[in-house]
């Protein structure tokens, strides 16, 4: 009867969606470190940029524009030195939805989630991040992030 109780609960366990279950101590700060990059950099703090990285990290942008794929992929400092040259830089929102943080053995993270990309109101971009976190100095620092992008808002 015992045995039966525990295999029931242990079921009913895993059954619940991650999303339902609760987040560790890691996986929050994971998600926190992220949406503070999004809004440092939807925000133009651009000072405030290189500390949110690790070391050597690197951006990736799998871009589709005019029925085109594209693709970039470049260091932190590169893509640094493209924002600081905007001559027009735009402000932005990207609110994040379908967010899925993984955390292993709590140095190394991974969070995969959708998002827009919202100006002035209008959601002029859609896509599905994916970011490669390290803990350093006690800190959760991106280390990789990539994105894919496309035009308009997400088909229903």
């Amino acid at each position: 009867m015992i045995r039966r109780l525990v295999l029931v609960a242990l079921t009913a366990c895993l059954a619940v969606p991650a999303a339902a279950r609760a987040q560790s101590d890691d996986e929050r700060a994971v998600r926190a470190a992220v949406e503070r990059f999004l809004d440092v950099l939807g925000s133009r703090r651009l000072d405030e940029l290189p500390g949110l990285f690790a070391p050597k990290a690197t951006m990736v942008v799998v871009r589709q524009r005019d029925g085109q794929w594209t693709h970039t992929t470049s260091t932190v400092d590169e893509f640094l030195a493209t924002l600081k040259a905007q001559t027009t830089p735009t402000v932005f929102r990207e609110p994040l939805t379908g967010i899925s943080v993984h955390v292993e053995d709590g140095h190394l993270a991974f969070l995969r989630a959708d998002f827009t990309v919202v100006i002035d109101g209008t959601v002029r971009s859609h896509g599905v991040d994916y970011f490669t976190l390290v803990k350093d100095g006690g800190a959760w620092k991106l280390l990789n992030a990539s994105y894919t992008s496309k035009p308009g808002p997400p088909s229903k």
